[in-house]
């Protein structure tokens, strides 16, 4: 009889060992967290333009549009209240030979560095349609021109442009960075014209470490 009792003892020993076995192997642990990839905003603080004409009939018109961000830092001097997505250039009366140089700065509000990659150069009327001969991110200036929309890109050439010291820069967070953008008027312009088009900035986050 004490042997039978043993066993028994033996056996709800061992029936409560693979209980807390199986409590071990069933249970679940959750774990939580918040990712927070920061902000990257960039955009024009501010831009001036300087014509160089044989007649002094011409003008330009900048203005801003899209506020991406308030602009609260020291430089540069005379910007704006805030960061804008887009530059709008309206050239008045405008004839072949005029040159414009729009002296601009990017700004970047954002809690990552900022590598400037790309731009971007659009004529919302669709009078004018864009060409880049030397794109951005490759060697060199990007450069490009403007034709009338449904002409031959070459005969109806009617804006070329430089976009001088940008793309490839590195932003952090208040930084602004100083560029050009040359434009010239070709022959085939009409007098006394008014041709307007936007332009753009373009950056993504800068990585600090190849991806492997």
């Amino acid at each position: 009889m004490k042997k039978i009792g043993l066993i028994c003892l033996a056996l709800v020993l061992a029936l409560g060992t693979l209980g807390v076995g199986y409590a071990m192997w069933s249970d679940e642990v959750v774990i939580e967290g918040t990712v927070d990839t920061g902000t990257l905003r960039l955009g024009i603080v501010k831009a001036e333009a300087t014509l160089y004409q044989t007649k002094d009939v011409a003008t330009a018109d900048l203005s801003f549009e899209g506020e991406i961000a308030p602009w609260e830092c020291d430089l540069p001097p005379g910007a704006q209240d805030f960061a804008y997505e887009k530059l709008v250039v309206t050239l008045n009366n405008t004839f072949p030979c005029l040159t414009v140089d729009i002296e601009f700065y990017v700004g970047a509000v954002t809690t990552v560095p900022i590598h400037i990659t790309n731009l971007e150069m659009t004529d919302p009327s669709g009078e004018l349609t864009v060409v880049w001969t030397s794109l951005p991110g490759n060697p060199g200036d990007p450069t490009g021109y403007f034709y009338r929309t449904g002409g031959d890109p070459q005969e109806d050439m009617v804006l070329t442009f430089t976009i001088i010291n940008l793309v490839g820069s590195q932003l952090h967070d208040c930084d602004s960075d100083k560029a050009d953008l040359i434009l010239h008027v070709e022959q085939p312009a009409e007098q006394d014209h008014e041709y307007q088009f936007e332009f753009k900035v373009i950056g993504e986050q800068w990585a600090e470490c190849p991806v492997q």
